[in-house]
């Protein structure tokens, strides 16, 4: 125990010691590889793939040692030594990348708050985000890095079980980059633990339109069919019953309202309806939903009205709802749904390009 204690002891002071300090501002720019650099960092990668990861880090050093200033080679690096175990060069590692206005910059960041957290001190490693915060958010040009930051800052809250305010930085990481899928997918799941119905019916909606083949896109999809799924009917009586949460939490917006339509938005209503069958039922379902939320004039101030209804009511704008809805049916495991997304292919594709594509309106 003694021999395990001591090291740990040790990254315990230096990370203590060592990252006080401020970091630095991102002001260098780095330098680009050469064709014989690049294939060098190819095999280095392939080999911490293999976990030969002291084989992958003395190749990241030869290019290094060439061209000191490639953020590419410092972040592989630094992951190679993160995960071999060594935190304490990893941070080193990660604090020279910091210096260097790249795509990388964001990673940097979390590589060492990420040992800071691993090594149980989880308030400094927020404070590496909080200060990575102050230095971006003032520079238009960062805002997809100050994206990143906003949602490793979510994840950091979550992880201590602090959803309110992991869901804070989850939607500053929403509105500096509305086309960035991960916050979108964690609001979700936040909102859909939380009493959330609409709120999580939205997040889950952009996410999926920007993330629709991975294993998240399920749990996505099953959010919405859940949010719309038809009431119970009792097989005695053939009485619908829909329940209303009375404790529905309103700081996102009050929608108790349409807590309560949900339930009768999968109803047919009379004869042609019923002889719709569920997939075109659920697709009709979330065009009213979207013109129900474009009319509410309470929730154009909040989070849900400035950023998940103007691109819902623009889906619906474009004649995206079908293929979102379709493509949201499949993923849920309606396979028959895959009988319209196969006839109207070039639509899906349309639908696809616009939402990766979209911007919100200017403020």
């Amino acid at each position: 125990m003694r021999k395990l204690f001591l090291p740990l002891l040790t990254l315990c002071l230096f990370v203590g010691l060592s990252f006080a300090q401020k970091l630095p501002k991102p002001t260098q720019l780095p330098n680009a590889l050469t064709d014989a650099q690049r294939q060098s960092l190819s095999a280095a990668i392939k080999l911490h793939d293999a976990k030969q990861y002291d084989g992958a880090i003395e190749v990241y050093d030869k290019i290094l040692a060439e061209n000191p200033d490639s953020s590419e080679v410092l972040y592989e690096k630094a992951m190679s030594l993160y995960t071999r175990g060594d935190k304490q060069k990893a941070m080193e590692t990660a604090y020279l990348g910091a210096k260097y206005k790249s795509d990388q910059l964001a990673l940097f960041y979390t590589v060492m708050a990420t040992c800071l957290d691993d090594v149980g001190k989880p308030d400094e490693a927020i404070q590496i985000y909080r200060q990575a915060e102050d230095m971006l958010k003032s520079d238009i040009g960062m805002k997809h890095h100050l994206s990143s930051v906003y949602f490793n800052l979510g994840v950091a809250y979550l992880r201590q079980k602090k959803n309110p305010e992991a869901r804070t930085e989850l939607k500053k990481s929403v509105e500096n980059n509305f086309a960035y899928a991960s916050p979108h997918y964690l609001l979700a799941a936040i909102y859909n633990g939380s009493k959330y119905k609409i709120p999580a019916f939205l997040a889950a909606a952009r996410f999926l339109s920007l993330e629709y083949n991975t294993p998240k896109s399920k749990n996505a999809a099953a959010i919405l069919s859940d949010t719309l799924k038809p009431p119970a009917t009792n097989p005695d009586t053939g009485n619908v019953t829909i329940f209303l949460s009375m404790d529905a939490p309103k700081d996102e917006g009050d929608f108790g309202m349409y807590d309560l339509l949900l339930g009768t938005l999968m109803i047919a209503k009379d004869k042609n309806e019923k002889a719709r069958s569920e997939n075109e039922m659920f697709v009709d379902a979330v065009g009213t939903l979207i013109g129900l939320l474009s009319e509410d004039k309470k929730l154009r101030s909040s989070f849900i009205g400035k950023n998940y209804v103007p691109f819902m009511v623009e889906m619906k704008r474009m004649g995206y709802v079908e293929p979102f809805g379709y493509m949201a049916l499949y993923i849920s495991g309606k396979a028959d749904a895959m009988t319209w997304l196969k006839a109207n292919d070039a639509k899906f594709g349309e639908f696809i390009k616009w939402a990766k594509g979209y911007q919100l309106p200017t403020k």
